[in-house]
């Protein structure tokens, strides 16, 4: 009886979390960068807690959060059909996370709490 017990809280933990990780990153082309985008995914990696994972494999189905790194503000690789590959996007452009202009020293800082944030109260363009 306890191993299904067990097995239903471990089933319940996996339902609940299964949009959590891997946390889909994807990157601009980095034409025009004004930040280093690689030491910044870098620096979220880092703060995030264990249980997070980041990564640049294209997902087979809508993952619940991603990543947009983009190196200046225009951002080109905002595009509908990325869009598509998560419910909920943290879009970086330049020094500015989902269009606020954020002090790059702090920028880490700001994605990793908007991860952990509840979903439906982010505003995500």
């Amino acid at each position: 009886m306890r191993f299904v017990e067990e097995w239903r809280a471990f089933e319940g933990n996996l339902l609940k979390n299964k949009d959590l990780t891997p946390i889909f990153v994807k990157y601009c082309g980095g034409c025009n960068p004004q930040i280093n985008r690689s030491e910044l995914v870098e620096e979220i990696r880092r703060r995030l807690p264990p249980e997070f994972e980041l990564s640049t494999d294209r997902p087979e189905h809508p993952r619940g959060t991603a990543i947009l790194v983009c190196g200046c503000p225009i951002a080109c690789a905002d595009r509908p059909e990325v869009r598509r590959l998560a419910r909920r996007w943290i879009r970086i452009g330049g020094t500015t996370v989902n269009l606020e202009s954020v002090p790059a020293e702090k920028m880490a800082e700001i994605v990793v709490r908007k991860i952990l944030s509840e979903p439906e109260l982010e505003n995500t363009p």
